[in-house]
């Protein structure tokens, strides 16, 4: 029983520490040579829900598999219900954790099928490439706040935990002297 207590904890701090997005990582929506570049782009959270989406791109030289730096990636999503509403939005390597990423966290406001299109010039000459993803609904708001209310959970329970083994020690060392 012990050695179980102190694995849901760390369970209990892995579960609180997770975030909503995680730059330059997440599900692989595409990775495919166009041109000159080997192309590969990320999006997290996984699954997508509508609201904040980090798509990060990875550009590689096609012959070698170097990164290639100097280029220009434009991102524009748009939902399938209503194209016309394309959002646009540079990524960059500032918006991005791992700097041979080039990331654009994007604020899509709706669940359903959106077409991404990638727009990259460079060196390599200037490509599109495209892919799709379907976007869940939203978390509820509660949930973005769970982190800030459950933390106390986190000392309640080692308290717990430490009383629980000061007791049991008490137990032993009395029944050891009677």
């Amino acid at each position: 029983m012990i050695e179980k207590i102190p694995l849901s904890l760390v369970a209990i701090l892995w579960f609180l520490s997770c975030s909503g997005l995680r730059a330059d990582g997440g599900a692989i929506r595409l990775s495919e040579r166009r041109g000159g570049y080997r192309i590969s782009a990320f999006t997290s959270p996984t699954p997508p829900r509508a609201g904040l989406v980090d798509i990060s791109v990875f550009v590689q030289d096609a012959a070698t598999g170097e990164p290639i730096g100097e280029r220009a990636i434009e991102v524009c999503a748009r939902p399938r219900a209503h194209p016309q509403d394309a959002i646009r939005l540079s990524a960059t390597t500032a918006a991005a954790t791992n700097k041979l990423f080039q990331a654009a966290v994007v604020d899509l406001p709706e669940s359903g099928w959106w077409d991404v299109t990638l727009h990259i010039d460079g060196q390599g000459g200037s490509v599109d490439v495209s892919f799709e993803m379907l976007l869940d609904d939203p978390l509820p708001q509660w949930w973005e706040m769970m982190p800030w209310i459950a933390w106390p959970i986190v000392p309640i329970l080692l308290f717990l935990f430490y009383a629980w083994r000061q007791r049991g020690e008490r137990k032993k060392r009395t029944s050891s002297h009677g």
